[in-house]
């Protein structure tokens, strides 16, 4: 494995992906960089963000020169197509050595399941199809129903793909980081690597007809 390692995290609003990573690494050295989406603001001032290039449709990561980190995490956004975003970072990953993937991070919070947004389902099952590991926040008895639906869900679809209830004690977080790939979707793989049926342009969310529109639309629950 080459290259720094990038994580990528997709959450649902309430989760607070950020501070439980940035918990999680505290002691490691050097320090994790934590690359966060353009309308993203923690504790009031911006982070290191990175933006999208419209015309290219690459993700440009604004890495300061004097920064080096072995591991970095990639904040999805949830204001741009999710599909768009898959598509830039392949093509980033294409275009330098400087990364290798690490793993795909799904965070969602249990409150929000009591009140779904139109379409959640059909989201998080976009989101599953690229995750290594489903991790949910906020359990209580309230909804953990809820979550054991979707983890039951995707016990019964075969996805291979870990999941974890988040406490204030004991997370596995050697193991939630291990890169590792419990993917279901190959196209963060080497394309050297991968069956025709599994290189990008040919996977389920990505695909487009003749006329450049997607075969599947993922739908974005959170956009407004």
């Amino acid at each position: 494995m080459s290259g720094t390692l990038l994580h990528l995290v997709l959450e649902t609003p309430g989760c607070n992906a950020f501070e439980l990573l940035k918990d999680a690494t505290m002691e490691d050295f050097p320090s994790p960089i934590f690359y966060l989406p353009p309308e993203c603001q923690v504790d009031g001032k911006q982070e290191r963000h990175w933006k999208k290039d419209e015309s290219s449709e690459t993700i440009e990561l604004s890495l300061p020169g004097e920064d080096h980190s072995d591991e970095c995490f990639l904040f999805l956004s949830l204001k741009i197509d999710l599909a768009d975003q898959i598509e830039a970072i392949i093509e980033l990953f294409n275009q330098t050595d400087n990364f290798s993937m690490g793993r795909f991070l799904f965070f969602i919070h249990g409150p929000l399941l009591l009140e779904p947004p139109e379409k959640l389902t059909d989201w998080i099952d976009a989101g599953a199809h690229y995750s290594d590991v489903m991790l949910f926040t906020g359990r209580n008895n309230e909804n953990s129903s809820c979550i054991q639906t979707i983890q039951d869900r995707y016990s019964n679809m075969r996805f291979p793909m870990e999941s974890f209830i988040l406490g204030k004690k004991n997370t596995p977080w050697a193991r939630i980081l291990d890169p590792t790939p419990r993917r279901l979707s190959h196209v963060f793989d080497s394309s050297e690597l991968l069956d025709s049926d599994e290189l990008p342009e040919n996977d389920r969310y990505l695909e487009k007809s003749p006329n450049g529109v997607r075969a599947r639309i993922i739908p974005n629950p959170f956009s407004s």
